[in-house]
């Protein structure tokens, strides 16, 4: 890259943060409804003849065992049937939902839905020192992402904005797999280094201040990795080294890659990329 071009990257980064100064492996599961919720909130409560509303919940049920939602998907006669068979003496939970929900439902707009566990991500061996240091940056451009955006833009086109803003990171460092920082946000925002796992952390750090549930799909291995997110309510993903968002699956898990949203498609949606310079004397 020549340096008048780093040049430039340089000087797009300084001038957004400048402004923003002052202003859990997805499981995939089986159904048999087009809407997955109104299929479980509609479901028979009902077994023998006898009503279980008192205690059970089809919707609780199904969000409180893997094992359920693996082996019957959706179906509320199957979920009803083990609940009375066998649930009960396992003395299973179906009139609340158990843990510190940790997991999240998402539609697919098919006749799907994913769940989503809640992740603690990794920070890829960052030192304390580091972290905060890459946070405060992962906020600043968080801050700058919230303030800039018009009213109009949806939280996707926010990971796009953001996975755009990582990737100018990127291009100002060099890509490697060797040393000590290239796993870490510290690495892109600081380090003057970068991969695909630095990347995705990178962005997963602004996802978690835009307040934007993500996956870090991949995590330690020597794959393709990138954030998935629930965004507008959707399933979707933010890939920071093609500077991409989308709702849908990524297209290394059979997505469609035309439905991508680019950096440069969406950055008019922000005012910090529209600004005029201001008329001097």
């Amino acid at each position: 890259m020549s340096k008048k071009v780093r040049k430039s990257i340089g000087l797009v980064i300084a001038a957004f943060l400048s402004i923003c100064l002052f202003i859990s492996p997805i499981y995939e599961t089986k159904s048999l409804a087009a809407d997955p919720y109104t299929a479980l909130s509609k479901a028979t409560r009902k077994y023998n003849g006898h009503d279980y509303s008192a205690e059970y919940n089809p919707l609780y049920y199904y969000l409180n065992y893997q094992d359920l939602r693996e082996a019957f998907g959706t179906d509320g006669n199957k979920l009803i049937e083990h609940y009375v068979i066998f649930g009960k003496k396992e003395k299973r939970v179906a009139n609340r939902l158990i843990g510190d929900s940790t997991e999240f439902v998402v539609p697919t707009g098919k006749e799907n839905m994913v769940i989503i566990p809640k992740t603690l991500h990794g920070n890829g061996g960052m030192t304390a020192d580091q972290e905060v240091q890459a946070r405060s940056i992962a906020k600043q451009i968080a801050d700058g992402i919230n303030k800039t955006a018009t009213d109009k833009v949806k939280e996707i086109e926010k990971v796009a904005y953001a996975a755009g803003i990582v990737r100018a990171y990127c291009d100002l460092g060099t890509y490697t797999t060797t040393g000590q920082m290239y796993r870490t946000a510290y690495g892109v925002f600081i380090g003057g280094e970068y991969s695909c796992a630095g990347s995705t952390r990178a962005l997963g750090l602004i996802l978690d201040y835009l307040g934007i549930t993500w996956v870090h799909v991949n995590a330690n291995t020597w794959d393709d990795q990138w954030c998935q997110v629930i965004a507008d309510g959707q399933e979707g993903y933010g890939d920071a080294i093609k500077a991409v968002a989308a709702y849908g699956k990524h297209p290394n898990q059979g997505g469609d890659a035309k439905a991508g949203i680019s950096y440069s498609k969406i950055r008019s949606k922000f005012d910090v990329a529209t600004q005029k310079p201001r008329q001097t004397d």
